[in-house]
């Protein structure tokens, strides 16, 4: 009996140890990432690979690389390419922290192979991604050694130049971002500059995308493209330098991206890149409807006056060329809302609050410069005015009512465009009585009050620009932007005139300077055109950022020379707070 006991207990131990044995072989054939932990930030780290990254004389047909933590099991393959171009694509198999790439035989002899990953490689916790991971080794004795870098320059919005597509290909290769995958390339980082690495020597087209949709090649109308007039030449080990600028090009067939109704009588329409023309049909259509396009040009406004419709068919032509058909359902108004309009009265838009900086109160008025004309905008479109009707505009502090006149803007016939000089400091509020505007949907509006505080006189200055251009057949459209890149001020320069420039009463605060070579002269700004090889019209963004303090002169000198723009150090002096 005891026997029998003492085998069975080294039976029942023999198999704990077997499975034991059986589970530490399985956790180490297939590898799990950890859980818990802090916030995993950082990217994956090659740990090693085998053979080792640029190895000369290659001969196998197996790459394996260790990284230092666990990456995605399912790696995309079109997000890798190779350079040169295989056969056959390779396979890619990812075991916990290992990748193991089997490549297509025969690899062509002497040749510098670059394997590059794009955004493919990630950690399986956050994936935090491995930018512009590429391995290169070679089937000769030799690593191909040519390199070019550089910085790509955004035309439009200087400061988004992070993960743009730099790519190269074959002198033979005919418009190689539009129909194939480039040879070479490289993502750019924050700053947008760019490497690449390992290029044979040789003749290179030069193209730069901002890739929205991941597949190496241009075709979508919102994804930035930009390429260098000439070939890039490079030579064995010669390290070139090269910068390239990015634009939305003119002849980008934009996609309708959505029409929705926002509110009752507006549907906001958009397309994925800005529209030249827009010719609106619909099924609710009627003479007071309007289309109002936002400043970017890729968004537009239908207003329409069929309120009480649930549905509508739009027939959208952009740029005379491109048809969609669309239906939505509307945010109708039941019937009932016509009696009481509560609901959706005429109003005044609300406006961000920005404080007077020299004032010791705080209010709740936006802030307004006593200097500028009076423009408010309204809810919704104004088809009807009853003159009759008294609108005023009272002083705050002393209680005065003046009548003034006004205009509604024809454009929008938002825009309500009051005549009246103010005196800094003061609080005021426009009253606009009971059925004075006639909106578009036939409602008469209920009493209107729009209050605001004129911003104090020690609150703005004066810019004196002194221009110098030395290209007599070039023309300029000059800009002024503030902080938030909006333009304040815009003019024309042309020739090489000593010429100075003015601007009074503006706002303190930071300041921009922009030129743009307006090459047609047609007074704006022309993008390029990708199909037609033409390159945007140069605008030039000074560095410099320029303060103005309130009550104060800054005088700033700028000129455009064939090497560089420059501007001189600003000078400043108080201007007897006198408003010019």
């Amino acid at each position: 009996m005891l026997k029998t006991s003492y085998y069975n207990r080294v039976r029942r131990l023999t198999a704990i140890a077997a499975i034991a044995i059986f589970l530490l072989i399985s956790s180490c054939a297939n590898e799990a990432p950890p859980t818990g932990g802090k916030k995993d930030l950082k990217p994956p780290k090659v740990k090693y690979s085998n053979p080792p990254a640029k190895s000369l004389n290659f001969k196998g047909d197996k790459i394996k690389i260790r990284f230092d933590e666990f990456i995605v099991q399912n790696l995309d393959p079109s997000e890798i390419l190779v350079s040169p171009p295989l056969s056959k694509n390779p396979k890619y198999l990812v075991n916990g922290k290992n990748l193991l790439i089997k490549l297509p035989t025969p690899l062509k002899d002497s040749t510098t192979y670059t394997i590059n990953f794009g955004d493919a490689i990630k950690d399986n916790n956050e994936n935090n991604v491995l930018k512009n991971f590429t391995f290169v080794f070679a089937t000769g004795n030799k690593l191909d050694s040519a390199s070019i870098s550089g910085h790509v320059i955004n035309v439009k919005e200087p400061t988004k130049t992070e993960d743009i597509m730099v790519a190269l290909y074959p002198a033979d290769t005919a418009d190689g971002i539009l129909h194939t995958k480039p040879y070479y390339f490289a993502q750019t980082d924050k700053s947008g500059a760019y490497k690449i690495e390992n290029i044979k020597a040789g003749g290179y087209h030069m193209y730069a995308l901002k890739d929205e949709n991941l597949n190496y090649i241009y075709d979508q109308a919102n994804e930035l493209v930009g390429f260098k007039d000439t070939l890039i030449t490079l030579s064995d080990s010669s390290r070139l330098s090269s910068d390239i600028t990015v634009f939305e090009s003119q002849t980008a067939k934009p996609k309708l991206v959505d029409a929705e109704p926002t509110a009752p009588g507006r549907i906001m329409i958009s397309y994925n890149a800005s529209i030249k023309t827009l010719k609106l049909d619909a099924d609710i259509l009627k003479s007071d409807d309007l289309v109002e396009v936002k400043e970017s040009k890729d968004s537009l406004i239908y207003w329409y006056s069929s309120v009480y419709a649930a549905k509508a068919k739009l027939i959208l032509t952009a740029n005379d060329t491109i048809t969609d058909t669309t239906r939505v359902e509307l945010r109708a108004l039941s019937k009932d809302t016509t009696g009481d309009r509560k609901l959706y009265p005429l109003q005044f838009e609300v406006e961000s609050i920005k404080q007077d900086s020299s004032s010791q109160k705080q209010n709740n008025r936006p802030l307004r410069s006593p200097f500028k004309p009076i423009i408010v905008n309204l809810s919704r479109p104004v088809i009807g005015i009853d003159s009759n009707k008294r609108v005023y505009i009272l002083n705050d502090s002393t209680k005065k009512a003046d009548t003034v006149t006004f205009e509604i803007g024809q454009e929008t016939k938002r825009d309500m465009h009051v005549t009246y000089t103010q005196k800094p400091g003061m609080p005021y509020s426009l009253v606009v009585l009971d059925s004075t505007l006639r909106d578009q949907w036939g409602w008469w509006n209920k009493k209107l009050v729009y209050s605001w505080q004129a911003g104090n006189l020690d609150n703005y200055g004066n810019i004196l620009l002194t221009l110098k251009f030395d290209h007599p057949e070039k023309y300029y459209i000059f800009k002024i932007l503030d902080d938030q890149q909006h333009t304040v001020s815009t003019f024309y320069y042309v020739g090489n005139q000593e010429r100075k420039v003015t601007l009074s009463n503006m706002p303190a605060g930071n300041y921009h300077l922009q030129a743009i070579e307006d090459a047609n002269k047609n007074g704006e700004w022309d993008s390029g055109d990708i199909i037609k090889k033409q390159q945007p019209e140069k605008i030039i963004n000074f560095s410099e950022v320029y303060t103005l303090k309130g009550s104060w002169d800054l005088e700033i000198e700028v000129r455009i020379q064939d090497q560089a723009p420059s501007l001189s150090q600003p000078t400043g002096k108080r201007n007897g707070m006198t408003p010019r």
